[in-house]
């Protein structure tokens, strides 16, 4: 399929290095006036594009799409398979993501028709959306919060675009939280007695709480990956990732992470849970519009310590020790380090709506939410028989 054409607006396929470019440069022209917006680097969106940079497009098929209105390109999207997604969650899914598009509605109708299109030839009779290939990666469309700067790794779009879905007859799925925490927020007097009763229950067990090791780097991940993998694998819509896809991601980050801000839960030589913040480099890139020459890579070097904001992204648990209130000790435990460091504030996300625990746990630390992200779907028909 070249091109699709309505009224107005024509849809063409990314085939060539100019319709590469097209594709990775629209976000940078449709956000340069909204304060909020974070530009990524614009070397990381093309490496995401890179079957040798990026393992995970390695099994997950992808055609990626255009919208034009005269010679301007005013939208584009992604439609990608994920059979392991599909297989252990729900059959005959496909997905789309990386959407951007301009207060559009036919542009955005023209877009997700082409994005049906092609994965109902491929099979599918549902899309979910968005993702950006795998759920490791950005999920879901924010559709509240829109004043708060997006975090490390964290979605953004503008308010209007959960209307382009809905009227595309698009319906959420699943929602996904964000909470907000500073070193000013207390947890209430119930559970500062319930985590000083859980260290004294973790010190008896014999589980040591640590931070990470930056010389035992990759034996570390190794098993922060192990335990990763276990403890996500009856959480809705996870997909295993794979040792060169978390080296990968993990590598993206070492020069910005800090050891103090890894909690390792032990018992043993065996690793039972973890929890990872990351220094939110958000703060400096929304400065670097994109860049890092001529003057963002000193940026990065010279002020990546002065960052006084994280994004909380990972608590893991061993199963069994699942609702055991380890994790609520391990983020406990970071938080009191932030304070430490001279954290200003942090986020933590993304939180399931569905996950009750784990929100009153985060709630009881003293954090409010301030941002909601939507997975949206649609079930599509199987293409006519010729």
């Amino acid at each position: 399929m070249d091109a699709k054409n309505t009224s107005r607006i024509r849809i063409s396929e990314v085939r060539s290095r100019r319709d590469h470019a097209q594709f990775l440069a629209l976000p940078y022209r449709l956000y340069r006036n909204d304060p909020t917006w974070v530009p990524p680097l614009r070397l990381e969106e093309a490496r995401r594009w890179d079957p040798d940079r990026n393992p995970s497009l390695a099994g997950r098929p992808h055609w990626r799409f255009l919208a034009w209105r005269g010679e301007s390109v005013i939208g584009r999207i992604c439609a990608s398979l994920d059979p392991v997604f599909a297989e252990r969650w729900r059959p005959g899914t496909g997905l789309f993501g990386f959407f951007e598009c301009e207060n559009d509605h036919e542009a955005a109708l023209a877009l997700l028709t082409a994005v049906e299109q092609r994965l109902s030839e491929q099979g599918a009779r549902e899309i979910l959306g968005p993702v950006n290939l795998t759920s490791q990666d950005e999920v879901g469309m924010l559709t509240s919060g829109y004043a708060d700067r997006p975090r490390l790794l964290s979605p953004y779009n503008p308010p209007w675009y959960p209307s382009l879905l809905t009227t595309c007859r698009y319906m959420p799925l699943r929602r996904y939280h964000a909470y907000a925490w500073s070193p000013r927020m207390q947890p209430s007097a119930t559970m500062a007695r319930l985590i000083s009763d859980l260290q004294r229950r973790v010190d008896r067990s014999r589980v040591i709480l640590r931070k990470a090791n930056p010389d035992n780097w990759d034996s570390e991940l190794r098993r922060m990956l192990d335990l990763y993998n276990r403890a996500f694998d009856k959480v809705w819509g996870y997909t295993p990732i794979s040792w060169p896809e978390f080296r990968e991601r993990a590598e993206r980050f070492r020069p910005f992470y800090q050891p103090d801000l890894v909690v390792f839960a032990e018992r043993g030589e065996e690793l039972v849970g973890f929890g990872l913040a990351l220094p939110d480099i958000n703060i400096l890139l929304q400065k670097m519009h994109g860049r890092l020459l001529p003057f963002g890579w000193l940026r990065m070097l010279t002020q990546r310590r002065s960052i006084r904001s994280v994004r909380y992204v990972l608590l893991a648990v061993r199963p069994d020790l699942q609702g055991s209130g380890l994790g609520l000790l391990v983020t406990a435990m970071l938080m009191e380090r932030a304070r430490e460091l001279g954290i200003e504030d942090a986020e933590l996300s993304l939180v399931d709506e569905n996950n009750a625990g784990v929100r009153r746990m985060i709630t009881a630390n003293g954090c409010s939410p301030v941002k909601t992200y939507t997975l949206f779907s649609k079930a599509i028909k199987a293409p006519p028989v010729d």
